[in-house]
């Protein structure tokens, strides 16, 4: 997954949401859901680890939206 698809997506996302009782390397993990680039309907699915104040993240996780995070978007539609 190019790096630019995945920062579009966390720039526009279409969804995020903190995932609870989820931990990785101390940090906070967070799911967004976007397109990859604007000329496109296909999702895709970015888990994030947020340290701290939010100044350092790092991507562990891209891949086309699959359904365990499609179920887990459509059971919190709130985020």
């Amino acid at each position: 997954m190019p790096r630019d698809d995945q920062v579009y997506a966390i720039v526009h996302p279409t969804y995020s949401a903190r995932v609870p009782d989820e931990e990785k390397g101390g940090g906070q993990v967070w799911l967004y859901i976007g397109h990859p680039h604007p000329q496109t309907e296909r999702e895709i699915e970015v888990l994030v680890t947020v340290f701290g104040d939010g100044r350092e993240a790092v991507i562990f996780h891209a891949m086309e939206l699959g359904p365990k995070y499609r179920r887990y978007r459509e059971e919190h539609p709130n985020g």
